[in-house]
């Protein structure tokens, strides 16, 4: 019986252990996104380098360079960096050359996605891949000039109080 607890027990602690260190990642829905970004942008990114810099929550191997083309919430310069794969396993953020629809944060002073490989959509011609409806995180293409008039109408819902009776 002592024998077996001596070998149980740490094994246990570390199927235990190891059940609180690697997480799964949290994704947000369509209308957590859009309130939780601090910057939504249309951007065309040029180039992508490899880098280690680090973050609060995590170190990223990609920096993207991004020219801010529309401004839809918050501030950026008119070129800015984006850092991506981030050092989790579960979700990332990766960038490659194109014209994208992104949802940032800043992760100490850099700007990364908000919702992982969700909030980095990718734009081809008139279309961007977007939700498949309202509960779901599934993407479908969905028409870019659609998309950019139903984000701020969801921004508006988050600023309008609500009454209770």
């Amino acid at each position: 019986m002592v024998t077996s607890l001596r070998i149980v027990l740490p094994v246990l602690s570390v199927v235990l252990c190891a059940s609180f260190v690697l997480g799964k990642a949290a994704f947000m829905s369509k209308e957590e996104m859009i309130h939780n970004a601090e910057v939504i942008a249309v951007v065309e990114i040029t180039a992508i380098d490899k880098t280690v810099t680090k973050g609060i929550d995590w170190t990223f191997a990609q920096k993207a360079t991004a020219k801010v083309e529309t401004l839809i919430k918050g501030k950026l310069p008119e070129t800015v960096a984006l850092y991506g794969d981030q050092d989790f396993i579960c979700a990332r953020c990766h960038f490659e050359v194109g014209k994208y629809l992104v949802f940032l944060k800043r992760d100490n002073t850099v700007y990364t996605g908000n919702n992982w490989q969700l909030s980095i959509r990718k734009i081809t011609g008139a279309k961007v891949e977007w939700f498949d409806g309202d509960k779901t995180l599934e993407k479908s293409d969905a028409l870019l000039a659609d998309v950019l008039k139903e984000i701020p109408v969801i921004m508006a819902k988050a600023a309008t109080p609500t009454t209770s009776k």
